[in-house]
């Protein structure tokens, strides 16, 4: 029997914690089903400590939870990385009491903890190739970030391939950042993929109707965890320049994060209740129905990866205005479907949602025919070339 390849990302594989690591693991159950062995937390009754079964999407997996949480935004006193890691190394002989040919995971906490862990073959994906010290939620995490570096390369050294969701300039920049160089020749780009038989175009007074929105206003959308890294500021900053000229503009963030209530501070202190809308957590089916419903989808973010955020709306052929993060421009073709800015001001930001708005439909469409390539679909076949070579 064909030994089946063991995923360990610390979430439950549904809608906890929320981001780019939850999604990328959720497509990766939907490509494999139950070729794969799940390694996760435990967010209801399913025990921790032990194999046992999980049934996801009618399928049951081969599922070992090494820690139970309830479900929060907020911050804890102990970061959650440090959280994980500890845990994974807990229960690492319980874990591999199965024999794993390949072993792939996601963050370097995980990384860590499988330190002198013997696995045939490591590979390892990394949403984006920054230091995530120098972005912690926590005050004191930049004082760790040389630390971080050094770990982080020797652990990335025992992967046989690692690969990195981001633009190729910042993956030079990223082998080129281990001083030993061992990277080279083992980082291979690889995008997030998008799940085109959900994200894709329908008619937008159709989805407005059936999400009883007005067919009259502009509607702006975001999507992502409610976080300052995503922007938020800039985004609402403009959208308040925007309403200057157009008081029936209507802005959406989709999804929920540690700065709601900093953001329902900020909409009341500015006047904009009943003109900005936080949806919360939403099911991708729902997602892709308020996205098809909007006029312009928008991204402040300081810093991404390969945004599988943008992918979706791309996919829903949306037009998109987003400041120069990784991926932006490699997903973007200024003035053909979007805009990617370099400038973080808010008025520069509310003309380009302006000159969004105008952009031709049969743009957008031809960039949907573009990003098929990174449908889910094929996720299965494009690790499976690497698995084998």
């Amino acid at each position: 029997m064909q030994q089946k390849i063991l995923l360990i990302e610390i979430c439950n594989y549904d809608d906890y914690p929320i981001g780019g690591y939850l999604a990328f693991a959720k497509q990766m159950v939907t490509a494999f089903k139950d070729d794969l062995a799940l390694v996760g937390l435990s967010t209801d009754n399913t025990p921790v400590g032990r194999w046992t079964k999980k049934e996801i999407d009618g399928i049951n997996f081969d599922f070992f939870s090494v820690r139970k949480v309830v479900k929060t935004n907020r911050r804890t006193l102990i970061p959650g990385r440090l959280k994980s890691y500890w845990s994974v190394r807990k229960y690492k002989k319980e874990i591999f009491v199965k024999d794993f040919a390949k072993v792939f995971v996601q963050t370097p906490e995980v990384l860590f903890a499988l330190d002198r862990q013997k696995i045939p073959e490591l590979f390892t994906r990394i949403p984006g190739v920054e230091n995530p010290m120098m972005i912690s939620r926590y005050w004191y995490g930049k004082y760790f970030s040389y630390l971080f570096d050094i770990m982080f390369f020797k652990s990335l050294n025992r992967s046989k391939l690692i690969f990195a969701s981001a633009n190729r300039e910042a993956i030079h920049n990223f082998i080129y950042r281990d001083k030993k160089c061992r990277l080279e020749g083992r980082v291979i780009q690889f995008p997030t993929r998008v799940d085109t038989k959900i994200f894709h175009p329908i008619p937008k007074l159709l989805a407005r109707h059936h999400l009883q929105l007005s067919e009259e206003k502009i509607i702006i959308t975001t999507t992502g965890r409610l976080s300052k890294l995503k922007g938020w500021e800039l985004m609402l900053e403009s959208f308040m320049v925007l309403r200057k000229d157009f008081p029936n503009a209507f802005f959406m963030f989709l999804g929920d994060g540690e700065d709601r209530k900093t953001i329902e501070e900020f909409i009341q202190n500015n006047d904009l209740e009943g003109n900005v809308f936080l949806a919360g957590r939403l099911d991708h089916r729902m997602l892709a129905l308020y996205l098809n419903a909007s006029d312009v989808f928008v991204m402040g973010s300081f810093i991404e990866g390969w945004a599988t955020s943008l992918m979706e709306a791309i996919a829903c052929a949306k037009p998109i205005v987003a400041t120069n993060f990784s991926s932006a421009k490699e997903l973007i073709e200024q003035g053909k479907n979007g805009f990617v800015l370099e400038n973080r001001n808010a008025n520069e930001f509310s003309n380009g949602i302006l000159k969004a708005l105008e952009l031709p439909d049969s743009n957008l469409l031809k960039k949907v025919e573009d990003i098929q390539i990174y449908s889910t679909s094929n996720l299965r076949v494009s690790l499976e070339q690497y698995f084998d070579s």
